[in-house]
């Protein structure tokens, strides 16, 4: 029982800091619980172990997966509470299988490096195999310490990760034989990541251009936006909204949120909406093609001509479509959206200035977000976080753009519907943002920094890979030689 308790113990201090930012350094400390859990137990725990502290962490972060079912499925509560509880279970079978993978090594490998390697590896595996639930890695806790991620651009949130954990680690072997060397070596790697990125921070950066945009939070509930009886108030809201700003703030680009309008628009057809001054619009909207419903983003001229459009490529299971649709009953099939996907990479051009605008979800994506970055000036990151109702997922959402902005270093243009709207720059600062639940709109005069192609955007995923690489040829290695043992005996 101790040692579960020890299990859950670590899920709490690795979960707060994505419910509490305030609280991101817990991170540092937060697996060695577990650690200490695992060493005392018997191998065939080793799963139950990871396990039990994977349901706690995602209790924690990503409680907010309950509210979005239980509000908006139509389902009984008890319903939407065993959805949440089988979602999280699953997710949590990568945190068992950090266990397990950790017991193997332990012993063969030095736990200074199987630790980090095995944790940063399954963490990578999870983006690739999670039906793309992307939040909650680890680094991700550090996003607003901009001093702490600016490795960042050589290795992506893994890397950050993999630095938390191997921190973890020398606090876990310093306790375990109580020797100071350990911590002291711990702090040092801290103090060196962070006076590393303070020194970052502080390197003067010219702009080669400025582009103002204006950015609209209606902060309009999601029940609002689905209702037929309230539409003609959210067009009246969101209209007056970007009328009054164009008025005051004398934007380049005036952008709304995703499907701010719950509408459809065709690009044979003018934009339907008339403001007293015409500006360039960049909106979120459906456009029916071919039968089929598509999430996309608009680009529309002093004319109102829709001139460019990108649909999303990465849509959200249960969301937006319905994974085997086939063995899904049809109870629960029919209660879901069925969005088509878009198949097409597009960069915006206005004024000589490019951006890309990956919609919602999609900023979550690092593999996605390397493919559609192609050095474009900046990211615009449209986005409807009412989905989620009173919680802190838009705050998440956020910190995976900040890290898109490191990882790539060009800055981050964040709209959302309730919020959170901001402008992240190319080092992953904040330079202005909006508080959550609240109707605002601004203009930003946004500087546009020279292109630079980082490491990861030149070698992308590349430390992932390598960690999840030397796991398997250990993994190899070590199980061919007990089984040459048995053979030989």
């Amino acid at each position: 029982m101790e040692n579960y308790l020890l299990a859950i113990f670590a899920g709490l201090l690795l979960g707060i800091p994505f419910k509490f930012p305030s609280l991101a350094l817990l991170a540092w400390v937060g697996l060695i619980p577990l650690l200490f859990a695992l060493e005392r137990s018997e191998s065939k725990s080793s799963f139950k172990l990871g396990w039990t502290t994977g349901m706690t962490f995602l209790a924690i972060s990503s409680y907010w997966l309950l509210i979005s079912v239980a509000n908006f499925s139509k389902y009984p509560l008890i319903v939407s509470i065993l959805i949440f509880v089988i979602a999280i279970s699953i997710i949590s079978l990568y945190f068992g299988l950090f266990a397990v993978v950790w017991n193997n090594l332990r012993g063969k490998v030095s736990i200074l490096i199987i630790t980090p390697l095995v944790w940063t590896g399954v963490e990578f595996l999870r983006t690739i195999f999670s039906f793309q639930f992307l939040f909650a890695f680890l680094g991700y806790s550090q996003a607003f310490i901009p001093q702490l991620i600016q490795l960042a651009q050589y290795g992506g949130v893994y890397l950050v990760t993999f630095i938390i954990i191997l921190v973890n680690t020398l606090l876990y072997v310093s306790l375990k034989k109580r020797e100071v060397k350990y911590l002291i070596i711990g702090v040092l790697i801290f103090a060196l990541l962070f006076t590393y990125g303070n020194a970052l921070l502080k390197e003067e950066v010219v702009a080669k251009k400025e582009f103002a945009v204006g950015i609209m939070q209606p902060n309009i509930p999601q029940e609002m936006k689905l209702s037929r009886d309230k539409q003609g108030e959210v067009i009246s809201k969101i209209l007056n909204l970007t009328s009054e700003e164009l008025a005051k703030g004398n934007p380049d680009l005036m952008i709304w949120p995703e499907t701010a309008i719950l509408r459809g628009y065709y690009e044979n057809r003018k934009f339907p909406y008339v403001f007293y001054r015409d500006n360039p619009l960049f909106i979120g909207g459906h456009i029916k093609e071919n039968g089929n419903y598509l999430n996309s983003a608009f680009l529309v001229n002093k004319s109102r001509d829709i001139v460019q459009r990108y649909s999303k490529v990465k849509l959200v299971p249960w969301g937006e479509y319905v994974p085997f649709p086939k063995l899904i009953p049809d109870i629960i099939e029919t209660t879901l959206n069925h969005i088509t996907p878009g198949n097409k990479l597009v960069a915006f051009n206005l004024k000589g200035v490019t951006w890309v605008s990956p919609i919602c979800s999609e900023i979550l994506n690092p593999f996605y977000i390397k493919k559609l970055y192609q050095q474009n000036d900046f990211m615009v990151n449209i986005s409807n976080e009412a989905w989620f109702g009173k919680s802190h997922a838009p705050l998440q959402v956020l910190q995976a753009a900040i890290f898109r902005a490191v990882e790539n270093r060009t800055p981050v243009v964040k709209v959302g519907n309730i919020g959170i709207s901001g402008v992240v720059n190319h080092r992953g600062e904040i330079l202005v943002r909006t508080e959550i639940f609240k109707t605002n709109t601004f203009t930003f005069n946004l500087p546009i920094p020279e292109r630079k192609e980082t490491f990861y955007y030149k070698f992308g995923n590349f430390f992932g890979w390598l960690n999840l690489i030397i796991i398997v040829l250990l993994l190899i290695i070590i199980n061919n030689k007990r089984i040459n043992f048995f053979k030989d005996n």
